[in-house]
């Protein structure tokens, strides 16, 4: 079976967390600090700007909760992972959906009041900027890591979180999150609530800290993610040279996407999917329309995208003669793309 997707992991991440686990030394220490200090490096800034949490949605929740929005509005797409919504629902926040563009998994254009709260997701990869300077911005890079403007790593809004979930573009051991701002006293804050234990006064606190283990793994995977953006840049163009139909959206500025996912529209999926599934190759709909945040019709675009979504298999690990068996059933059923 050719998986839609798995995570890359080699000798490197075996011995790394090999060498953590031998040191008896397993929760969080020496390691996540290096892991922060490289990720910080990795995107021009200090270490007192990002901190390394347990997972993607603690660190939505963490990034909420710097920004008070408890009793708040906070916004976010219909189409987008129920994990905004739980984070919300658990600051105390006020959910409020925005539908996405037409064709596209990105946020539609709002009129925000000053300093709304709003989670922006880059969908798929693919670049998303909000430009009204006088909101509170979380940036979604959940699936978007490595996401360059004029050859720089991305960032923007007032808080970026990130996911290293096992098929994220980089994993931490399965489970992992970062939070990073340029404002050093946000991060301050959010260090100061995981740090729970022994202390001298009555503030509530969590543990929502990640591990040695995660980190040692997150250290390595790290070096390697200029390789891995390259290896999904080039499998979706082996897939563009097939002549597919590849969702692909198109930028003012100079940006560059990540290839999380390389996706067809396509109202044929269902017959597609199980076509594929006939030759034990597993494509997906990433978003389907019962995972959509609501049913309403007035979110129009979401129920759209999410009803003729096709995801093909797009990951680092993904070996030549396996896109080759995806070629020659992408020939069987052309009749239907």
């Amino acid at each position: 079976m050719i998986l839609h997707n798995r995570p890359t992991i080699g000798r490197e991440e075996i011995s790394a967390i090999s060498r953590v686990i031998n040191s008896k030394y397993i929760v969080q220490g020496k390691e996540v600090k290096k892991f922060e200090n490289a990720f910080a490096e990795y995107y021009n800034l200090k270490s007192n700007n990002v901190v390394a949490v347990n997972n993607g949605t603690s660190a939505l929740y963490l990034a909420l909760w710097a920004l008070n929005a408890k009793q708040k509005k906070v916004y976010y797409p219909n189409y987008s992972c129920s994990s905004l919504r739980n984070a919300t629902s658990l600051i105390g926040g006020k959910e409020r959906l925005l539908d996405v563009k037409f064709k596209s998994p990105l946020i539609e254009e709002y009129n925000f009041r000053k300093n709304s709260i709003v989670i922006n997701p880059h969908m798929y990869g693919f670049p998303s900027v909000i430009k009204k300077k006088s909101i509170q911005v979380i940036e979604d890079s959940c699936q978007s890591l490595g996401i360059k403007r004029n050859n720089q790593p991305f960032l923007s809004g007032k808080i970026t979180i990130f996911s290293f979930y096992a098929t994220k573009m980089m994993t931490t051991a399965g489970q992992g999150g970062m939070i990073v701002s340029k404002n050093t006293s946000l991060i301050n804050e959010i260090r100061d609530y995981l740090n729970f234990d022994y202390r001298r006064d009555n503030k509530i606190r969590f543990n929502f800290q990640m591990t040695d283990v995660q980190a040692s793994m997150g250290i390595v995977q790290l070096k390697k993610l200029n390789k891995f953006i390259a290896k999904r840049k080039e499998i979706f163009k082996f897939y563009k040279n097939l002549k597919l139909p590849l969702l692909d959206l198109k930028y003012n500025e100079n940006f560059e996407p990540v290839r999380y996912r390389s996706i067809i529209l396509n109202k044929n999926k269902n017959k597609i999917i199980k076509e594929f599934k006939k030759f034990n190759i597993q494509i997906i709909n990433p978003l389907q329309r019962w995972e959509l945040l609501s049913k309403s019709k007035k979110y129009k675009n979401s129920i759209d995208l999410s009803s003729q979504t096709i995801s093909l298999p797009c990951y680092p690990s993904l070996k030549k003669k396996e896109l080759i068996r995806i070629e020659q059933v992408i020939d069987r059923v052309s009749s239907l793309l």
